[in-house]
C-alpha cells in the first residue's frame, strides 16, 4: 500500500469521530425550555421588586406599580418568536406566547380571592412578539452576570384610566428564563401626558418581577 493510501485509510476513523463530535456539540447546544411552559392549572407568579422600600410611593426600581403588586404570567417558549394574527383565515394565525395579569391584595395579604383584588395595569394583556426582531442582533441581548438561559423582548397593549377617560397604552416586556427555573420579567412604558403635552396624567411604568411556578 502506498503512503498516500495508508494515510487516507488511517484518517477514515478521524473523519467519523469529527462528525460525531459536531453532532454531539449541536445536540448539547439545543435549549430545552419545556420547564418554562405553563400548563393548564398552573402559571408563573411573583411580586414586584422594591415593594418594601417605600410602600406609599415609588422606589428607584418600581414606578407605576402599587406596592406588592403581583404579576401572573402564562407562557409558552415554543411560540415566543412566531407571528400572531387576529385573522382566523391567515395561514399563521394562532394564539400568542402568553399573557400578563397584575393585581394587588389588601394590605397584609400575600394572596387573596379574586373579589378582593385591586386590578393592576395589565389585565390579561397578551404578549406580542416583534416579528422583525429575529433578524436583528438585539434578539441575542443579555445582562451582565450569569444564570440566564434565554431572553425575550415582547410588546403588550393595555388600558389605563386618566382624567375620566380610558387611555390605550403600549409597554415593552423583557423576559429572562433563569437557570434556577424562575422567570424574570421587566415591564416598562412611558408616562401619559395631557393635551398640553406637559401635564402628567399617569406616571411611567417600570417594574421588575421574579416569578416562580404556582398552581392555580
Amino acid at each position: 500500500m502506498s503512503p498516500v493510501r495508508a494515510s487516507t485509510a488511517a484518517c477514515g476513523p478521524c473523519v467519523v469521530l469529527a462528525v460525531l463530535l459536531v453532532v454531539l456539540s449541536l445536540l448539547g447546544g439545543c435549549e430545552d425550555l419545556r420547564q418554562f411552559r405553563s400548563a393548564p392549572g398552573d402559571l408563573f407568579s411573583g411580586e414586584v421588586v422594591g415593594s418594601d422600600t417605600d410602600p406609599a410611593g415609588a422606589s428607584f426600581i418600581r414606578q407605576g406599580f402599587a406596592s406588592h403588586t403581583k404579576l401572573e404570567l402564562s407562557f409558552d417558549p415554543a411560540l415566543a418568536t412566531l407571528p400572531v394574527s387576529d385573522d382566523a383565515g391567515a395561514a399563521h394565525s394562532r394564539r400568542g406566547p402568553g399573557e400578563l395579569n397584575t393585581y394587588a391584595c389588601p394590605a397584609g395579604l400575600t394572596q387573596c380571592a379574586s373579589a378582593l383584588r385591586t386590578a393592576g395595569p395589565f389585565n390579561h394583556s397578551q404578549l406580542l412578539p416583534v416579528e422583525n426582531l429575529v433578524h436583528d442582533s438585539l434578539s441575542q441581548y443579555t445582562f451582565p452576570g450569569g444564570g440566564r438561559i434565554r431572553n425575550y423582548i415582547f410588546g403588550t397593549r393595555f388600558q389605563s384610566k386618566a382624567a375620566g377617560a380610558t387611555v390605550s397604552r403600549y409597554a415593552m416586556i423583557f423576559i429572562s428564563l433563569m437557570e434556577s427555573g424562575k422567570i424574570e420579567v421587566r415591564a416598562m412604558a412611558p408616562n401619559v401626558l395631557g393635551s398640553d403635552a406637559e401635564t402628567e396624567l399617569l406616571p411611567a411604568l417600570f417594574g421588575v418581577f421574579v416569578l416562580e411556578r404556582h398552581r392555580t
